[in-house]
Parts: C-alpha cells; sequence; structure tokens
C-alpha cells in the first residue's frame, strides 16, 4: 500500500540516532554471534521513539522462533521481523517487514539464502535483508533486498537507520495487510498458512 508521510527533518534525524545508538550499545564482543547480535539489537531498537501531537513512531520487534523442523524460522525463512506503528495528523498506519540476517557479504551468495527468501516471498511481498557486517571490531548492518538476491539483480546497500527513515517511515516498503502484521508478532507465527499467498 502507498501512503504518503512527510516527516520534518528533526524527527528523521531522531529516528536514525535511536537506531544508531541501538547500534552502538550492542557490543559485538558481548554477543560475537549472528542470534544472540541480532536479539540483542532488536531489544534495544524496540519501543516508541517519538510522540507529539501530530506525529508519532513505535517500533515492535520480534524474534522467531528457531529450534526444531516446525520452528517459525523454518516455516518462513525469516529470523525476525520489525513492525512500525507511523502516524502524522490525517493518517495512521501499521505496516511490517519481514526479514532474515546474515553475518557478511559472503552469505549472500548461499544457496541457502535463496531457500530463505523463497520462503519469505510465499508470506510478503518485499523480504529483506540485514546483514550485519562486521568491521573490525564494530558492527555497521545494512538492509537489501531479498527479492532482488533472490533474482540475481544488483541490489543496493542501505545503512539500517537511513533504510528505516527512508523506506519504512514513507512510502515504501512495509506490509499493510492486518493479518500479516497481527500474525508476525507472534513469535511462533501461528496459523501462518492463513496468509501465505501466491506469487
Amino acid at each position: 500500500m502507498r501512503h504518503s508521510f512527510k516527516f520534518p527533518i528533526h524527527i528523521r534525524e531522531i529516528v536514525k540516532d535511536h537506531i544508531n545508538k541501538a547500534i552502538d550499545k550492542t557490543d559485538p564482543k558481548r554477543y560475537n554471534q549472528e542470534s544472540p547480535y541480532i536479539s540483542a539489537l532488536l531489544a534495544k531498537l524496540e519501543g516508541k521513539i517519538y510522540e507529539d501531537k501530530d506525529y508519532y513512531i513505535e517500533i515492535i520487534t520480534t524474534v522467531m522462533d528457531d529450534r526444531g523442523k516446525n520452528s517459525a524460522e523454518h516455516r518462513s525463512g525469516a529470523d525476525f521481523s520489525i513492525t512500525a506503528k507511523i502516524s502524522d495528523k490525517e493518517k495512521n498506519i501499521e505496516k511490517a517487514i519481514l526479514v532474515q540476517a546474515k553475518m557478511d557479504d559472503k552469505q549472500l551468495k548461499g544457496k541457502l539464502l535463496k531457500e530463505q527468501i523463497s520462503k519469505m516471498r510465499k508470506i510478503t511481498k518485499s523480504p529483506k535483508v540485514l546483514v550485519i557486517n562486521p568491521i573490525g571490531e564494530r558492527r555497521d548492518p545494512y538492509v537489501c533486498s531479498g527479492n532482488k538476491i533472490f533474482k540475481n539483480e544488483e541490489f543496493s546497500r542501505e545503512k539500517l537507520a537511513n533504510y528505516f527513515t527512508k523506506r519504512v517511515m514513507t512510502t515504501f516498503d512495509g506490509d499493510t495487510r492486518k493479518e500479516f502484521v497481527e500474525k508476525i508478532q507472534n513469535s511462533n507465527l501461528p496459523n501462518l498458512h492463513l496468509i501465505i499467498k501466491e506469487n
């Protein structure tokens, strides 16, 4: 669904600052591997980021269950979801993205990732991949298009804070189907078959 939000610059900067601070506070030495790093980062990202009489921005993060052959991650291909609640003077939108996380660029070319993206594509039109991107002793996560990786097309790399302000807070990324948004906030993804659609 297309929707037009034009947030003032100072609000976009507050959102970027919130996301970048969450990254800075997630110490790679304490969360060296992909799964614990993602869980720690998402916990810091979650919350109400901005609220005044005209604007509201909140992030809700959900880590998918990943144990067992019938786990939510195995069925959906996703490691986590991010739901955004966004409103201005005229509109109130809830939208969400499904994301598979990888440690670095090398994993973007693997067969496993394409299989995971294929599963996400059966649930939502625009699956995403978050690359944790180790640089020395720090992390610089970026987001890229799961569809373009799946189709072997050139893709851009958006730093997480930039991605959120440019793609999620505006008119582009995020599935606004009510059923989808509700279901992916449950880490077990119950009744997932109800929202699978043909591509």
